[in-house]
């Protein structure tokens, strides 16, 4: 599913089968919005693993999730996250965070 968010272009994967497929279809997304509850995996996990292979180590990923805590955010961080915003957001939220992450990228 493709959408439109502050001018930016988003493809939707709803879960890590999907992501799997989209990631392996070609060109990559200049960033990655990444909740952590996914109906078929685990957020952190795939993150783990992004950061792990060699072809997608250094794609931008912004951790985008319901799960909070400081706990958390910091594993998040830890692993590779560029960023991490907890919902509820805010679309500006969003936006800026993609702007900022996608400009040190």
């Amino acid at each position: 599913m493709r959408v439109s968010m502050g001018g930016y272009k988003v493809r939707l994967a709803a879960g890590q089968n999907e992501l799997r497929t989209e990631l392996g279809a070609g060109r990559l997304p200049d960033i990655l919005l990444l909740d952590i509850r996914l109906p078929d995996g685990d957020g952190f996990e795939i993150l783990a693993a992004l950061r792990r292979h060699p072809k997608l180590a250094l794609l931008p990923v912004v951790m985008l999730t319901a799960v909070t805590g400081k706990e958390n955010v910091r594993r998040g961080l830890e692993l590779g996250a560029d960023g991490y915003i907890t919902k509820p957001y805010s679309k500006k939220i969003v936006v800026e965070t993609i702007r900022a992450v996608l400009k040190h990228a």
